[in-house]
């Protein structure tokens, strides 16, 4: 198996079952607490939200208004968490953005020295520890024709889901294995790596050799203000590393064939404006529909967390996104790319240690 690294009306939203609609925040909360909603089973708008992307991103606040807004079952909730996590990528609807005025050029590059001490200093100072790494994995691979289903269905759905336990030790994330299983163990799908700094250091070190703007005032998900800046990395300074197996060069070829490349990436750096304290990064590849991998994109939200009495900055939910080119699926009724997302949660931070125990010798004992 693979591995890695506007609304037109309701009708149309209702009726766009296989296309993708693209929607707002405000058209997505209008649909779903309208009478049309209403009348429709939790199945029924679970499903038709299927075929929903956002063109904004649905903050945590956002989300907990619509939710208190409207009585939606599990299904839809839980739909309405994975477009969710899709947008974090774009920037919130502008009514909900902070009416401050843009920092002076002096303030902004105050606080992105003071990222930078955040990442060369802070980080190094967190203790040896463990975590648990828990990775919801969807991906579009064509369900099976059923008796109610003619075709094959190519839509995001839950595939499985791993827990891998952490460790980070000297300043360095360890290899990790599988729950359950050996340290070699092979998880297929797409995978991430370097939440606990790695990818911090690579976007720093690499936007100074690009550009870095000051994008927008945005709140946190934990209700503080934050400074946001766009950056943008150009192919000849990119240190991101894409590693895909495998691909097929044509139809008549089958033959795979691995895809590695380091492709020029944007983003954004989301800051403390105070501290310099990272909240969030996203980091999305610049390919092009030529490439193998479409779509490669990551975003990581770091808090703050408590290990043995003292409190951290350490990542605790990351999103992963990518869109390969699979000739068997595009084959399928035009389904278009294979698409994976996934959805990762870091718990049950503890400090790393070991205890030792002094047994007393006995008169049989050896020497």
């Amino acid at each position: 198996m693979r591995r890695f690294t506007i609304l037109l009306g309701f009708a149309c939203l209702l009726a766009s079952l296989h296309a993708t609609t693209l929607i707002t925040v405000a058209q997505l909360e209008q649909f779903l607490t309208s009478k049309q909603a209403s009348k429709r089973s939790d199945a029924e708008i679970a499903d038709r939200l299927k075929s929903v992307r956002l063109t904004e991103q649905l903050t945590a606040q956002a989300f907990v208004r619509i939710k208190s807004e409207t009585d939606l079952g599990p299904s839809t909730t839980e739909q309405l968490r994975l477009i969710g996590a899709s947008s974090i990528f774009f920037a919130p609807p502008s009514d909900e953005l902070p009416a401050r005025a843009a920092p002076d050029p002096v303030s902004q590059k105050r606080m992105i020295d003071s990222s930078v001490a955040f990442v060369d200093t802070i980080l190094h100072r967190l203790p040896d520890f463990i975590s648990i790494r828990t990775t919801d994995s969807l991906d579009n691979t064509p369900e099976s024709a059923g008796p109610k289903r003619a075709k094959p269905k190519a839509e995001l759905h839950f595939v499985r889901q791993t827990r891998r336990e952490i460790a980070y030790r000297n300043g360095q994330e360890l290899s990790d294995s599988v729950s359950g299983g050996s340290q070699n163990s092979v998880v297929p799908g797409l995978t991430t790596w370097g939440e606990f700094g790695p990818i911090l250091k690579t976007v720093l070190r690499d936007s100074f050799k690009g550009s870095v703007a000051r994008s927008r005032w945005q709140m946190s998900e934990a209700g503080a203000l934050v400074a946001v800046f766009s950056y943008r990395v150009p192919k000849s300074a990119s240190h991101y590393l894409i590693d895909s197996c495998c691909f097929q060069k044509s139809r008549d070829d089958p033959q795979s064939f691995p895809f590695r490349d380091k492709p020029g990436y944007h983003g954004e750096l989301f800051l403390d404006p105070t501290t310099g304290a990272i909240d969030r990064v996203t980091l999305e590849a610049e390919l092009t529909e030529d490439d193998p991998v479409m779509v490669s994109g990551i975003a990581v939200q770091y808090g703050r967390v408590t290990i043995a009495g003292k409190d951290y900055v350490c990542p605790i939910r990351g999103i992963a996104i990518s869109k390969v080119h699979n000739l068997a699926m595009e084959l399928i009724d035009k389904v278009g790319p294979e698409e994976h997302l996934n959805q990762v949660s870091f718990t049950n931070y503890h400090k790393f240690g070991s205890t030792a125990h002094i047994l007393t010798g006995s008169s049989d004992a050896r020497p």
